[in-house]
């Protein structure tokens, strides 16, 4: 079941990557483009940045420093997603 669930994308308890306390983010809007639509934080440093069906600057982000995981926002009332991993975890 467990492995159903990895495949579908469903959340695991499993990533190494995932510190256990987010920082705040560093703001309300994309850092990049300014978009306030779907925002995404880096759970690493607080970079906030827009999402893949924007200009994909979380993406972008991610891709520049290796930080690996991102929270949707507000924090804490949506997804979190590892893009090494390739999969929300919780």
């Amino acid at each position: 079941m467990e492995m159903l669930r990895t495949l579908m994308g469903a959340p695991s308890k499993t990533c190494a990557h995932r510190s256990a306390e987010l920082p705040a983010p560093n703001g309300n809007a994309c850092e990049a483009c300014g978009s306030t639509y779907s925002l995404r934080m880096c759970a690493t440093c607080g970079h906030v940045g827009c999402c893949d069906s924007q200009a994909g600057d979380a993406r972008r982000h991610y891709q520049q420093t290796g930080h690996v995981v991102m929270a949707s926002m507000p924090v804490g009332s949506g997804f979190v997603w590892c893009y090494e991993d390739d999969r929300y975890v919780d």
